[in-house]
């Protein structure tokens, strides 16, 4: 595949036959990802690029065609080339594929060898570096149009030609030239390589009269409108047509910039030379760490280059930004002998307006050594003049705290010998840098080190774990850990562990980190302060948002939960939630999701305890936990679907369209309803709808596996009930934490728990509870093989029977039947299944159609019927496909498979699938699930004739299962040959003191 940028924008096949990509919007797609190509392009810039800043509500579905148009288009139907990453799209290209990169090598050589004055080589690399150039580069895609790339392909076309003129010139071919450069310096008029090429070429071919008139007229535009002379190369050039002169062995040797409109230096005052700048203030005192991002930075500035290199170091208020732009600074001094430059932009200085370019430049300029009266006040005057003066030099610019791209890029030089360090709260992506560094909170050990040094003391063994506590409490962050060594060096009495206690008080700690001019709370207000004073909608709305961060105090955020809480739309909430990330207030974990430094986290605390914003932050926290509780419930409608258990429709909760949406949903927001349900919300919803939520999770949690959240939960629900008499939500709750057990493999202690749920439902009159209760109790007494109580069980469970039942409740007592047959008649067992199985379809639950699957799999091994067996069980894996399955009995349907492959002789595909259930119930943290999987791997190994391993995943076996009622624990410990006997665990009777459990 070959694809041409340099003009208009082309594709061709391997064999070089051209091919149209149609459409704007896929020809716009592939322009923007050729831009950086080999690298992920944000969906956001894609989308901006399509569509502009306000895409339609149809964006991402449109996005979704455009890239499977291009993909055919591109012959790429495996998406191998054009892939879709986590956060955005790449498009693979090859060294050879793009006429950019060809254009871009020869440029390099072409300047390596001017600047080694092998003109030759030097004329013949910039003419086949614009043998390839047919134009503007994208011509026909004006979404692309003025992009950095675009710009930086035209500077690299003017160097090439620059090189080609230098080389013609030195080799004594001034012939034709004339013309183009005489178009060239129109279109750039204050460019004064070109004018110096162009006086030359006019002097060495008879026309000085015009060479002459050239020189005047440029020297009279750059002093009245920049205010400068021309520069030496220009004057030397101006001299030698005086002269007549025509050797060439005496002209200055080509400017070493590539981009600089003339090798000038910056111009001084009259009979003193301009100082050499040393502006950097000192690093600080004790740095640690960033070992990574300094390389990666020195790396980028030290580099061989054609133009300025640039670096931007981005990230949160206090994170240090400054302290690592410094260090490494500090360190580059040797590299750039011509001086360094710093300057602080103010980009979020509280009291202080961000500096305007204009104002920049002249501060720059001043530096140099420029008279204040030559000092431009137009801003494109100042930036030429900032380019020219270091044009020629080795200069490093430091520019502190930038508050937009807009405000930065008039002061960025040109010339291949100067290195640009920014530090922004903002990421600058449209800058162009060539590196790009988002610094996190140090790490423990970092900042710990950095306690150390910065206090001057040196810690004790014993004082380990409170200087942890103490970086803890600091978030890490470079701005909190100074203050708190400050403090520790000026009060030699304080103690760390005083301190510690200090800070643990989060409604003062912020307080306790600041002082004198260091302050955590300041840094963080003026980033608040720059959003509400800002003109820009989105600002404020960035605002409120983090306002609403410390109202909700929630573990993350996502756009739906903001949208809410703020009345917005979604689509408002999400360019808020980017906002705070884009200045650094909030991390976007995940796509979509985001979460608050706990520093940041204390401010917005404050912010939504401001008297002014209590009542409307008290009613969108109202609304945020009303639409969580919905939701919730229809998560749980969509799960156990019934009669009763949907909630009445509302605009905030529409239903979910099948149980994979739900469990989806679950997915996102599961730290959220975890922490709403459990104690470290300190009972913000109150005991009634704490109980309500918990309930409502049940579905999630139990076909998600996640029995250790279940069983949390479960207890904490169980001592809410009791504390306040809710005998029906004890009972219930209690019902829960024994499927929790049951799944863990403690089918004893569920099966107590249950007895306590049936005799509160007895209490409560609540038949339909109790029948639930007494059909589950009798499958445990299944499992234990303890039958004549398992049928007396199930006679009683179905003696409550109601005379009408839903499918779905039909199809669990008949499963429970069948669980119970299958101790005496696996026959009879098989026909309760397939009818459960039925009974499931016809009520549309995909979950308990799976159930019943399994147990038929399971009766068909036990008849002997491995094949039969293999194709219940492939068919309860395929039942939930979609994602939205029950956990235990996929994980018994992957076991149940392992065996029937076993069984039908094929050990090869059951080890595999044995071994992929013993990862994903690692990956759960299902050690029950993990145990059963080991022991009948350890079976697979031995009949393949590996003893050594088969007994290595026994005794795995044995120490996951161990604790539980596994029916297969004796086996294991006499196969492993383990003396420990197995004792069951001790259970508390009812009404003993374990029943607050």
């Amino acid at each position: 595949m070959k694809f041409a940028v340099l003009g208009a924008l082309t594709t061709a096949d391997d064999d070089g036959v051209a091919f149209v990509v149609r459409g704007a919007k896929p020809r716009a797609l592939l322009a923007v990802l050729l831009l950086e190509p080999n690298r992920t392009v944000p969906t956001d810039t894609v989308t901006a690029a399509l569509w502009g800043e306000d895409p339609p509500p149809t964006a991402t579905a449109s996005l979704h065609n455009h890239v499977a148009r291009l993909r055919r288009d591109l012959r790429d139907a495996g998406g191998t080339r054009l892939r879709t990453m986590p956060h955005g799209l790449e498009l693979r290209v090859d060294a050879d594929e793009l006429d950019r990169d060809a254009f871009e090598g020869r440029v390099r050589r072409a300047v390596a060898a001017r600047n080694r004055e092998d003109w030759e080589t030097a004329e013949r690399a910039a003419g086949a570096a614009l043998a390839l150039w047919r134009g503007t580069p994208f011509a026909d895609v004006p979404a692309v149009a003025g992009r950095p790339v675009v710009t930086f392909l035209q500077e690299q076309r003017l160097q090439a030609l620059e090189c080609r003129f230098e080389a013609l010139l030195r080799l004594g071919r001034p012939d034709g030239l004339a013309a183009d450069l005489g178009l060239l310096v129109e279109e750039h008029p204050f460019r004064e390589a070109l004018h110096r090429q162009l006086i030359l070429v006019l002097g060495r071919t008879g026309r000085r009269a015009e060479a002459l008139a050239r020189f005047r007229s440029l020297r009279r535009n750059l002093v009245e409108e920049l205010g400068v002379e021309p520069g030496p190369a220009l004057q030397d050039a101006h001299r030698e047509v005086l002269r007549g002169a025509t050797r060439r062995h005496r002209e200055p040797p080509a400017p070493a910039d590539p981009f600089t409109a003339a090798a000038s230096e910056p111009p001084a005052v009259p009979g003193r030379t301009p100082p050499r700048p040393e502006q950097l203030p000192a690093p600080p005192d004790g740095f640690v760490g960033r070992a990574e991002h300094i390389a990666e930075i020195r790396t980028a500035l030290e580099s061989d280059r054609a133009g300025t290199a640039c670096a931007v170091i981005s990230g949160m208020p206090g994170v240090g930004k400054t302290g690592l732009a410094l260090h490494i600074a500090d360190q580059l001094r040797p590299v750039f002998p011509d001086g360094r430059l710093y300057l602080n932009l103010h980009g979020a200085t509280p009291g202080i307006a961000p500096l305007t370019p204009a104002d920049a430049l002249a501060a720059l300029l001043h530096g140099l050594g420029v008279d204040t009266r030559r000092i431009p006040g137009d801003e494109a005057a100042g930036s030429a003049l900032l380019r020219s003066a270091l044009a020629a030099t080795r200069t490093l610019l430091v520019l502190d705290d930038a508050a937009s791209v807009s405000q930065v890029r008039p002061l960025l030089p040109a010339g291949a010998g100067c290195a640009v360090l920014l530090t922004s709260r903002q990421p600058l992506a449209t800058l162009g840098a060539a590196t790009h560094v988002r610094l996190e909170p140090l790490p423990p050990q970092d900042g710990a080190l950095l306690l150390e040094r910065a206090a001057g003391r040196t810690w004790a063994a014993a004082d380990a774990r409170p200087v942890a506590r103490l970086a803890d409490l600091c978030g890490h962050l470079p701005l909190a850990l100074r203050i708190c060594a400050a403090r520790l060096r000026s009060r030699t009495a304080l103690s760390v562990e005083k301190l510690v206690e200090r800070l643990a008080r989060l409604e003062d700690r912020l307080d306790h980190l600041e002082l004198e001019d260091l302050s955590v709370r300041r840094s963080l207000t003026a980033a608040h302060e720059a959003l509400t004073g800002s003109g820009d909608p989105r600002d404020r709305d960035a605002a409120t948002a983090l306002a609403l961060v410390g109202a909700l105090d929630l573990p993350e955020y996502g756009a739906p939960l903001m949208a809410v809480a703020t009345g917005s739309s979604e689509r408002g909430a999400e360019q808020a939630l980017d906002r705070l990330a884009e200045v650094a207030l909030l991390q976007e974990t995940h796509w979509g999701r985001y979460v608050p430094h706990d520093l940041v986290r204390d401010f917005a605390r404050e912010l939504a305890d401001r008297p002014d914003a209590r009542a409307g932050n008290t009613d969108a926290v109202e609304r945020a936990l009303r639409w969580y509780r919905q939701r919730l419930a229809r998560c749980a409608a969509a799960l156990r679907p019934g009669p009763g258990r949907a909630p009445e429709q509302s605009g905030d909760a529409p239903a979910f369209a099948d149980a994979s949406a739900a469990l989806a949903w679950g997915d996102t927001e599961a730290a959220n309803l975890l922490f709403l349900a459990d104690t470290g919300a300190h009972g913000r919803l109150g005991p009634g709808r704490t109980l309500e939520l918990i309930n409502s999770l049940f579905p999630y949690l139990h076909d998600r596996g996640r029995a250790r959240d279940l069983e949390r939960l479960t207890r904490h629900a169980i001592a809410l009930a009791r504390s306040g008499g809710d005998a029906a939500a004890e009972a219930r709750a209690l019902g829960q934490l024994a499927s929790a057990h049951y799944s863990a493999g403690r089918v004893r202690q569920a099966l107590l728990l249950l007895d306590e749920a049936v005799e509160l439902s007895g209490h409560l009159c609540d038949d339909a509870a109790r029948m639930r209760h007494l059909g589950n109790r009798a499958a445990l007494l299944r499992e234990l093989g303890r039958g004549a109580e398992a049928r007396a069980t199930l006679a009683r469970c179905l003696a409550l029977r109601p005379d009408t039942l839903a499918p779905g409740e039909e199809a669990t007592l008949v499963g429970h039947q069948g669980n119970v047959a299958e101790l005496g008649d696996p026959r009879s067992a098989l026909s309760f299944h397939l009818r459960s199985r039925d009974l499931a379809r016809q009520g549309g639950s995909a979950v308990l159609e799976q159930v019943a699957l399994c147990n038929a799999g399971r009766a068909h091994l036990a008849l002997g019927e491995p094949a039969r067996a293999l194709r219940s069980f492939d068919e309860a894996l395929s039942a939930t496909a979609s994602g939205a399955g029950h956990w235990n009995a996929e994980r018994e349907a992957r076991l149940g498979r392992s065996q029937a492959l076993r069984a039908l002789g094929r050990p090869g595909p059951a080890r595999e699938a044995c071994e992929a259930l013993i990862r994903e119930a690692a990956a759960r943290g299902d050690s029950y699930g993990r145990g059963l999987a080991e022991y009948e791997l350890g079976h697979l190994l031995r009949e393949l004739g590996d003893e050594g391993a088969a007994l290595t995943r026994w005794r795995g076996a044995l120490t996951a299962l161990d604790g539980t009622d596994a029916p297969m624990l004796a086996d294991l410990r006499t196969r492993t040959g383990a003396t420990t006997p197995y004792y069951a665990q001790v259970i508390p009777e009812a009404g003993s003191e374990g029943r607050t459990c």
